[in-house]
This record gives C-alpha cells, structure tokens and sequence, in this order.
C-alpha cells in the first residue's frame, strides 16, 4: 500500500474499482496513520489505524466529503484523527477504551438499584428451585429495605461498606445477633450473583438490568464471630413431652404437622412443606422429600413412615384429602415455615410462663431429636442419612453411591416411635425395654 500525504486533491481523484480498496497516509514510526477506503459506489471511509498489543486495529473515524455537508471534511478527519491518537498515547489501545466507555454508557443507562439488584438475587434463588428464597426476601426486606429506604433507592455501585455497616450495626443495636451474619451473608452472595449477572451474555441480550459492580462491599465487613454460637439448646425429655401437650392448643394443621414431622425424626420443615399428596406412597409407606440444599442441586430423601408416624397425619389426611398438599390451612397453598415457626414459639412461651421451661425454637427440636438418636445406639451414618445430612462430598459419594438406607432408617424410625411415645405417655425407660425385649 503506498505511502503519501494525503491531501483534498489527492482522495478527490481516488477512483472506485469493482472491489474496495485502501490508501494509507505517511506517519512517524510508532504512531497510527490515516487510511482511506474507496468503495465500489465511490464513497471514501477515514480510519485511524495503530498497533496494541501486538496487532493491527482501526478506529472508524467517518465519511469523506470535501464540501463537509454530508460528511467529514479532511480537516475534520485529521482534527478527529487527533483526538484519537491522544487517546492512544494515553491509553495504549484507544479502541478497548472506546469499548469501555460504551459500555459504561450502557450501565448507566440500564444500571440497577440496591433494591433491584436484592431482588435480583431473591428471582435467582427462586428460579433454582431454593427453599430459602421466600427467608432471604423477608430478610432483606425487614433489615434493608424498610429501615433504609434511601439507601434501597442508591445505584447498587454505589453501595459502600460503610452502609453494610449501618444495616448491621441496626440489628446489633436491637440485640438481634443471630441476624447479623446471616443478613451478611446474603448481602454479600447478592453482589456477588450481581456481579456474576452482569458478564453474563443473556443480560446484556435481553437488555436487563446492569449494576456495574466494581467490588463487593459487604465481603469488607468481617463476621462477627461471638455472634455464631454453635447452639446447645436441646429438650429433656419432660420438656419434650410438654411441648407435645403445649401443641394441643394449635390450630389442627400446625399441631399434626408438628407432631407428623417429630414421628419422622424432625425432617427440615422447607423440605416437609414443599410435600404434596404425590410425595406420599402409602402402600410402600414411605415419604419422598426433595433436598435441595447446596449446590448439586435438588436430591431424593426417602423416608419409611412408622404406625406412629401415620396417626399423626392422618388428621391431616381426613382434613385435607383434597387439598394439593397435607399441610395447608386455607385447602390451596402449604404454610409457609414462618407459620409452623410461630407455633413452636407460641408453646415455648405458655411454657416458660407456666413451667419456667427454657425457651427454645424449631431447630432446638431438630437437635433434640438427633441428640435422642444418638442416646439410643443409632449410628451416626444411618442418623445422617435419615436427618439428610449429605452425601460424601467427591467423585464416590457424588456419582456412585446410591443406596438409600431405607431398611436402616425404617428401624431407627421404629426406634425413635417407641422411645416418643414412651416419652409422651410418660413411661420410665424400663418399661419400654421390656415392651421391646417381649
């Protein structure tokens, strides 16, 4: 390509051909030059061509026209030819910074809130099929969004670790300390899926929000670690038997759903909940629940169902044979964990009033119960496979062990049925053992 000072004259006479071609302008070594491109139709294209990085780039600079009506005088090519090579004298590859400021014009015009990117992550959680996506949602909503309504309105870039700081430091000051980490966490798993949305190829096609995230600042913020006390609490077995009487006073549905999930060991209540009719094989007596924790995604966890286990829901079964699942108050839609929460809650406090028993929550029950398992000689891989603790974590446990330990889990669900009962009616442990032996 020959190498000349490019002047009106000069592109004027440039002549079209049956293909494109170009003409490049002389420059001093290591700076970019003009090229010219001469269509078929005559037209004539203006490009800034330098090297970065080892390659050829070119930066559109316009179209020629000498009069400047309907395009770019020469002069104006040069003036533009200007500002480009400045830029690349400053940024080392002007047409990446081009690209970079596109973008950001992009973000900006499509960039997300706080409120938008919390409910961002919420729609994900949902969309994964997660159990905990309705807690996080009333998380956000009780400790971020109503107490700090301007803040929810700020461009999520803009968050800082100052203001993870201010929702944080409200919860310590009302002595909610359980909330502090958690809260937390999920602030910072919702920049982090922010970030992650962001680069991802579907947002920018289906023009979705953008937050423009350069950091995450609630990962600056430290956990508070006295705040995460392994938690001790379990129930006696006076206590037990209390809270099983204390439930008597429920509405029905709480009440069997409570004592259904005690009978079978005390499943985690998401996984109870999302239960529906289909879920029960009666002839085969067993229950499917789906685990959908961690990040293998959603899991079988079958369970046999003893006699006990059965008489406990069949109110539930006269009740709502129905319904699309037994544990639904209005016939159409299964309580939501908050509701069962209340209950257990609502009986601790009649009996830290009457009885001065310790308060004490659903998970307490959960621990109560393994704790009882353990008492009573079940192995501690049988307990987590009926308790869903996980799999194995790798190669063996992920993708080759699949036996479900039902027949074990039927005998230590026989077990546990003998010792409730026991406890329910009372009964000193010697009596149990005979019943047992005979």
């Amino acid at each position: 390509m020959a190498l000349r000072t490019f002047t009106d004259s000069y592109i004027r006479n440039l002549k079209p051909s049956a293909q494109p071609y170009k003409r490049a302008e002389a420059a001093p070594k290591g700076e970019g030059r003009l090229i010219v491109r001469v269509l078929p139709g005559g037209a004539k294209e203006f490009f800034y061509r330098y090297r970065a990085s080892g390659q050829d780039k070119t930066v559109s600079l316009g179209r020629y026209d000498g009069a400047g009506r309907n395009g770019l005088t020469l002069a104006g090519v040069r003036e533009r030819a200007h500002d480009i090579r400045g830029l690349q004298r400053s940024t080392g590859d002007v047409k990446e910074h081009l690209r970079a400021e596109e973008r950001q014009r992009d973000i900006n015009a499509r960039q997300g809130n706080f409120r938008q990117l919390l409910a961002a992550y919420v729609k994900a959680l949902r969309d994964a099929g997660k159990p905990s996506a309705d807690q996080v949602e009333g998380i956000f909503r009780r400790n971020v969004l109503e107490p700090f309504r301007v803040l929810a309105e700020a461009k999520a870039s803009e968050v800082e670790p100052g203001d993870i700081q201010r929702v944080l430091a409200r919860l310590v000051k009302q002595g909610i300390k359980r909330q502090v980490n958690v809260t937390r966490s999920y602030l910072r798993a919702a920049f982090a899926h922010g970030t992650k949305a962001d680069h991802d190829p579907r947002t920018v096609a289906e023009d979705g929000v953008l937050f423009g995230l350069k950091y995450n600042p609630a990962a600056t913020v430290p956990r508070i670690k006295e705040f995460e006390q392994v938690g001790e609490r379990t129930l006696t077995e006076d206590e037990l038997r209390a809270f099983w009487r204390g439930l008597e006073k429920q509405p029905l549905v709480q009440r069997q759903t409570l004592r259904f999930n005690l009978a079978i060991a005390c499943q985690r209540p998401q996984q109870l909940l999302r239960a529906d009719w289909s879920a029960f094989d009666f002839d085969a007596g067993t229950l499917l629940l789906k685990d959908a924790k961690g990040r293998g995604g959603s899991r079988d966890h079958l369970l046999p169902l003893s006699a006990f286990a059965l008489e406990q829901l069949k109110p539930l079964r006269d009740l709502n044979k129905d319904a699309p699942t037994p544990f639904t108050s209005d016939g159409k839609r299964a309580m939501v964990l908050t509701t069962l929460s209340v209950a257990v809650r609502e009986v601790s406090d009649v009996l830290k009033k009457s009885h001065k028993v310790p308060r004490f929550q659903q998970r307490d029950l959960r621990r109560t119960v393994e704790t009882a398992l353990q008492k009573l000689g079940i192995d501690k891989e049988v307990r987590a496979h009926l308790l869903s603790h996980g799999r194995t974590r790798g190669v063996q446990g992920q993708h080759y062990e699949r036996y479900d330990f039902l027949d074990e889990k039927r005998r230590a669900l026989r077990k546990w049925a003998a010792h409730l009962e026991r406890v329910i009616e009372g009964k000193p442990q010697s009596k149990v053992a005979a019943i047992r032996a005979a």
